[in-house]
């Protein structure tokens, strides 16, 4: 490789395949493309909000509003914060809200998995109004993504969560068969 071409390549971000021997070039570049493709995987998965199906337990109820803020078992997939949840009533999802704050043992996190109990805050509802102790929600997931875990990303994601995406779907197609189609 000639001086100035080094110099061009350590300022751009072009990747040189340098080897004696063809197949260790191939095995290179086939790791390479296997790396890129992992990173926009995680990319992705990063970017698009995740299934979710938790409970409210009885007797957890902290602050009834503004925002309501209830203890809640996971039943499957992730919650995260700042994602809409929605109640099912007559396999239609209504809105009720946006999850603003998730807490384990006092502390803030950001997300919580299956089987954790944790306290969540959520803008919008009124304990006893919109929703109640023992309610089921749901994270609420736009066609769009629900469409692309189902389609590309159901390899990558963990069980607990594909059972919430065929659960959601599940109620969302006795409405609409083709809904995330």
């Amino acid at each position: 490789v000639l001086p100035n071409a080094k110099r061009e390549l350590e300022q751009s971000d072009v990747r040189l395949f340098d080897d004696d021997v063809i197949y260790q070039l191939v095995e290179e570049y086939e790791e390479y493309v296997d790396e890129m493709k992992r990173a926009q995987q995680e990319t992705i998965l990063d970017k698009i909000i995740r299934p979710a199906r938790f409970q409210i337990l009885q007797d957890h109820t902290f602050r009834q509003s503004d925002p309501a803020v209830v203890g809640v078992e996971i039943m499957s997939g992730t919650i995260k914060n700042n994602t809409n949840v929605a109640k099912f009533e007559n396999n239609e999802p209504n809105r009720v809200g946006e999850l603003s704050g998730i807490q384990a043992q006092g502390e803030d996190v950001s997300q919580a998995r299956a089987g954790e109990r944790v306290s969540i805050a959520i803008d919008g509802p009124t304990v006893g109004r919109q929703i109640e102790e023992g309610d089921e929600l749901w994270i609420d997931l736009p066609e769009k993504h629900a469409k692309i875990l189902e389609q590309e990303l159901s390899d990558d994601i963990p069980a607990d969560e594909l059972e919430a995406l065929s659960g959601y779907l599940n109620k969302r197609r006795k409405r609409d068969p083709f809904w995330g189609k």
